[in-house]
């Protein structure tokens, strides 16, 4: 199961889970910081990564959900604003074993709001 971070969390958080034996890498270790969302999510689904972003505009903008859909991409939005990167880590570590669960009994494409407190991950419809 291999995981890829998007550019708006640290690309030490995508290695310090690496570290830790995870198949996680970041944007920065396939494209350059300024790549359109578009072109790396396509990366994604050819790829069989799954997404783990803070980008709640992915869900929003429509060129992007079509790209999710088109692409078959498994999504987890980080929730919660003003989160400091000690809370995100907490919160990424804290859901991940349910991350993983679902990353491999839901049928790609499909997206999930990971919340900044507690365990409840909620399913988000695209579109």
């Amino acid at each position: 199961m291999r995981f890829f971070i998007d550019n708006n969390l640290s690309v030490g958080l995508a290695h310090g889970m690496r570290a830790f034996g995870e198949n996680v890498d970041h944007l920065k270790d396939h494209f350059p910081p300024d790549t359109p969302d578009v072109e790396w999510l396509e990366f994604i689904g050819e790829n069989q990564y799954f997404l783990i972003t803070r980008d709640d505009m992915i869900r929003r903008n429509p060129a992007e959900i079509r790209a999710l859909r088109n692409f078959k991409v498994g999504a987890f939005f980080l929730g919660g604003k003003n989160r400091t990167r000690w809370e995100l880590v907490q919160q990424l570590v804290r859901n991940w074993a349910r991350i993983k669960e679902l990353a491999e009994k839901t049928k790609r494409p499909f997206a999930f709001r990971v919340p900044p407190t507690g365990t409840k991950i909620e399913q988000i419809h695209l579109g």
